[in-house]
């Protein structure tokens, strides 16, 4: 039998998210976690909940006018979170 170096922890953990497809679920969960640092902080106080489905992230948001305006930046906050992984994790964002 062969030796084998030593593995740290993040390498085993990077291997178990890889050899059991966890790495999407990880990336949505972090996508709805960093929210409020993407979005602002105000915003965040009028998301009333949000999921993410085949790479689109859904924001339900309790003011109309609020909507209206994010519609117009959902190019920006796509940018950010895009700047903020390194590469693309969500295609698009629809806001209700």
């Amino acid at each position: 039998m062969k030796k084998r170096e030593p593995l740290s922890i993040k390498e085993i953990i990077d291997q178990f998210i890889t050899e059991n497809g966890l790495g999407q679920k990880l990336d949505e969960t972090q996508v709805m976690r960093l929210w409020p640092r993407i979005a602002g902080e105000t915003v965040n106080a009028y998301t009333q909940s949000m999921h993410v489905h085949n790479r689109t992230l859904y924001v339900h948001l309790t003011s109309a006018v609020l909507r209206n305006e994010l519609m117009m930046l959902r190019g920006e906050l796509l940018r950010r979170y895009n700047a903020e992984f390194g590469y693309s994790v969500i295609d698009n964002i629809i806001f209700r």
